[in-house]
């Protein structure tokens, strides 16, 4: 396999851990705020929808860190290719 299969296979696979965190996350915000939907009374319901935003923003910042950590803890740097390359514009000179 080249990088750039084993670069596509990795988005994949990173793809699918962040679901799967973001769904845990989302889960266990969740049940936080109906736990304490007793003492919150009718505030319960309107921390529903930072609960899923914030299970959504906690996931990302989780899949950053582990994605760094798994790149580095298995030396995958050599292995990947680089998504986007910039391309500098050559500037001619008088």
């Amino acid at each position: 396999m080249n990088k750039k299969m084993n670069t596509v296979i990795f988005i994949v696979a990173g793809t699918i851990v962040n679901l799967v965190l973001a769904l845990l996350c989302i889960g266990v915000l969740l049940f936080v705020v109906g736990r304490f939907a007793g003492a919150l009374g009718d505030k319960a319901a309107s921390l529903v929808p930072f609960a899923f935003v914030g299970g959504v923003l906690i996931a990302m910042i989780v899949y950053q860190k582990l994605t760094r950590w798994v790149i580095e803890r298995f030396d995958l740097s050599d292995k990947l290719s680089p998504l986007f390359v910039l391309k500098h514009k050559k500037t001619r000179r008088d």
